[in-house]
Order: C-alpha cells, then structure tokens, then sequence
C-alpha cells in the first residue's frame, strides 16, 4: 500500500487559456495532461515522492519537449492533503498574481535545463508512468456526440439549482459561509438562478493549518455527481487588460471599451477554461470585483420582454451580438416609464441599461440622473449602511423586503442621539425617514420619544415648554433638563405685554 504522506501531487496552470487542473499525465506534444482539480480522483493524478524529486524530472522532460516553458505555472499539494486543499486552491491559481502569497509556497519554480540524451533512472520512471494514459482520450464519436447535445440546448433558459443539491457542509468548510448568510441577504436567490451574489461576502479558505480572510462574490458551481459547491470570485486591483484572457489580446481599443462601458461590446473567440476548446463568446468586467467575464453566445437566453416591454428578433439579435439597442422606450411591471439604450452583460448574464433618460424629462430636454436607490427592475438595491450606522444582515434583507429598519443613538445635525426608522418609499423609489404619517400601517418613522428632538433640532419647529432654551434639546426631552435651563426658559420669556 502506497504511503501518500511521503508523495506530492501537481496542479498546473496554463498561462495563455486559464485552464487549471490537476496533472494525471502527459500528451504527446509534451504538454500536461490534465483533469479538474475539484472533482479528480487521488488515484488517477500523477503522485511523486518527495525524497527523489521527482517533480524536476518531471519538469526537464516536459521542458525538453516544449519550447515555450513559461506557458505553464505549477503548483505542489501534499498528497494526503489532496482533497481538502486542491478545491480552493483551483480557484485562486486561477488568479496567481493577485494570490502570489498565498500560492507562494505551493508554487514549483521551472528552471531552464540543458537538453541532453541522458535521463536518469527516475526520469525514465516518471516518463513511463506519464505516458501509460493515451486510452483515456476521449473518442472522436464521443465528442461529436457531445456537441451535438450543445447545440440541441443552445439559448436555452438556465434552469435553477436546486438548494437539496447543494453541499453545505462542504461550503462551510472550505469556506466558512453558512446558508442561513446566503438566505437573509438575499443573495441566494440571485445564486440558484446561476448569477453571482449582488454584494461581496467574507470566506475563509484554509490552506493546511493556515486560514485566510478574503471578499469575494459568490455562485455556485456543479460537479460531476450533480451536486454544487461554492465558486468564489476574489477582489482584483484592475482589470489585467494588458496580458491574454482565455487566448484573446485585447487591442486598445477594446481595453478603452472595457474600461469606459464594463462589456466588450463584441463577440470574440476564447479558449474554454477547461477543454481548451475555443468558442465565440462575449466578454464584460465585473464591476465589483474587476473579474473579466465571458459567456459563450450558445449559451446566452435573452428574455422577448423586459417588463411590459416587448424585444423584437431583431433587437434581440443585436443584443446577443454584443451590440447597443438604441433609445428603447421601456415600461417596467411597476408601470415605471424611461428611454434607455439596452447591452447584454457576460457578468450579468443578462441585458443591462445604459444611458437611462425618462420620457418626461427627454420631453422637457432634461437630463435625468439616473436612481442610484433602485435596480433595472424598480426594486430596492442593497445598502449596508445608513449615514455611519452600519446594518446587520437581517435588516438589509428586512430594508430589500420593504421591512422598517430601526437604527437607535442616531445623531441629528445637532450631534445628539436619536432613535430613527429607515424605509424603502415605492413611489419615491427611495429610502426614507419619515415621522408624521397619514397611515401607520405603511409608513414608519421616528420613535416616538425622539419626535420632539427631531422636530426642534432638524426641522426648526417650536415647542413651547423649550422654545427659549438655546442648547440642542436630547433624545426624549419635551422640558428643560435642568435648573439652568429653567432659567432660561423663563428669563428670555419676558415680560406679557
């Protein structure tokens, strides 16, 4: 029986596609053979012991037999740590400059060796073993064979992931995010619909006994049994505009696209992250998290509506293009009413404005700036804080859902506490703070104890028992506090004529 304490794996990244996976063997050209690194067996991946340094031989045949070295980046895993390390360091090899760190010490560095004749006796080994795999390639009959299921589903509706087929206890594990955090920010509907969360969220991937602590925006990604696990997207700096995206070289002008609108604005061949296959795809940049986005054309479903508003083949073609809808004049569900020019997004997954206007004040010749508050749709976008008070997950959700917030010692433009409520106004299409109310039922506002405050302190109103006093009244008080201020109140009160 091997002894997988004393042997190490590979994971191996191309530099030029993007493709990470762990390396099972060798193809003819020379170049790794590889499988995903999430979902490989142990006992198909191509193991080394660590005492023979095995891993050099392997690298100066490799190096021998290919002329561009630089165009694979290796990385080394303790065999017996394989499965609980390999899933989240396949991600952030995905991005090795902005993770150098954490990579660092799993990183194998490939120096340049002198070609020569002679192998040593645990090079010839490494060479027989790695070539012992040409049966496993897939046959012609099976690829024409998958193809042909593509194009049968092509523009087809993404169905929703089904939450029982969620791992969660694998989730929490690797990453330290609960469902319950999903579900009370709303994000979890957004991610069971095959889109990104909207906000960032905190995970903590563990590398052997060292944790880290990072923002990323979340999805969900299937694996071969059907199951889902969590695909993190991390923070980039910038866009790395300037060094190939699955194969394509973005000119200047793309990279001037990309960084004044977020979408390529075109289709363009990319290499698949996995297969290497290339495909015509769009390209857009997440704009929380300067991840460059692609989703292939076949795969794009663009809805014939949005709202009340009904897109012709035409326009839908335009848009699955990559290309501008000019000036559609769109009517929501809400029976809100606007002009707006209409582009898929690849991060999106979907049609986004641009260039909003509303027709009443296109009409009038006004520029409309366009609501911050509310989404494409006229429902409440998330904020996390109000002023310097920072929510809780549960009233973000209670805000998104309609809910009141209450936020207590909340200071007024006087510097004195209060007690406040925050809520979304529909027909506004804003938060607000509301503290007189026709209905009850609908609007909530200000503490009750906090009227007085506010009403003296921020709207300039009088209360007669305190109208003298010159000192900003506190959070309840309806009277003077004080000797002082009794003193005051009468004093300044004067004389009844």
């Amino acid at each position: 029986m091997e002894n997988i304490q004393e042997q190490e794996v590979l994971i191996a990244r191309n530099n030029e596609t993007g493709q990470v996976g762990a390396v099972v063997g060798q193809n003819p050209d020379g170049t790794p053979k590889m499988a995903d690194a999430k979902t490989a067996k142990l006992s198909d991946l191509v193991k080394f012991n660590k005492n023979q340094n095995p891993i050099e031989a392997f690298i100066s045949n490799f190096i021998r037999q290919v002329q561009n070295p630089s165009l694979f980046g290796f990385f080394k895993l303790p065999a017996d740590r394989y499965d609980a390390i390999a899933p989240a360091m396949a991600d952030l090899i995905q991005d090795p400059a902005s993770n150098g760190e954490m990579l660092k010490p799993y990183e194998v560095e490939v120096k340049p060796v002198a070609q020569t004749q002679e192998q040593t006796p645990a090079q010839e080994q490494t060479t027989t073993e790695v070539q012992q795999e040409p049966e496993a390639e897939p046959k012609p009959e099976q690829e024409s064979v998958q193809t042909s299921q593509e194009v049968t589903t092509t523009a087809a509706k993404a169905t929703p992931v089904d939450p029982n087929r969620i791992d969660w206890a694998t989730i929490e594990q690797q990453w330290g995010v609960k469902r319950e955090t999903l579900e009370q920010s709303g994000a979890l509907q957004s991610m069971l619909y095959n889109h990104k969360s909207p906000q960032l969220f905190t995970v903590t991937p563990q590398f052997g006994d060292e944790k880290f602590t990072l923002d990323a925006r979340l999805s969900f990604k299937e694996q071969p049994d059907g199951s889902f696990t969590l695909a993190p997207h991390f923070i980039k700096n910038e866009p790395k505009l300037d060094v190939p995206f699955r194969g394509y070289e973005f000119s200047k002008e793309d990279k001037e696209q990309l960084l004044k609108t977020g979408n390529l604005g075109k289709v363009v061949e990319l290499a698949d992250p996995m297969t290497g296959e290339m495909k015509k795809c769009l390209v857009s940049v997440d704009r929380l998290t300067n991840e460059i986005e692609a989703m292939p054309v076949d795969k794009i479903f663009i809805k014939n509506h949005i709202g009340k508003t009904e897109l012709s083949m035409k326009e839908i073609g335009i848009l699955k293009d990559g290309g501008v809808v000019h000036g559609k004049e769109i009517e929501l569900n809400n029976g809100r009413k606007f002009t707006s020019d209409l582009q898929y997004n690849a991060d999106k997954r979907d049609v986004e404005f641009v260039r909003t206007q509303s027709l009443k004040q296109e009409q009038s010749g006004e520029t409309q700036q366009r609501n911050t508050w509310v989404d494409s749709d006229g429902n409440p976008k998330r904020i996390t804080k109000w002023g310097s008070t920072h929510f809780t997950e549960q009233q973000i959700a209670d805000y998104m859902a309609g809910k009141k917030i209450e936020m207590v010692n909340v200071t007024d433009k006087q510097g004195q506490p209060c007690t406040v409520f925050l809520q979304f106004n529909k027909e506004k299409q804003r938060p607000v703070t509301e503290y007189h109310y026709a209905d009850n039922k609908n609007v909530v506002g200000v503490a009750e104890e906090s009227k007085t405050q506010y009403a003296v302190n921020n709207q300039g109103k009088t209360n007669e028992a305190t109208k003298n006093i010159t000192d900003p009244l506190q959070r309840g008080q309806t009277a003077p506090k004080n000797e002082q201020q009794q003193e005051q109140q009468l004093r300044l009160k004067g004389p009844k004529l």
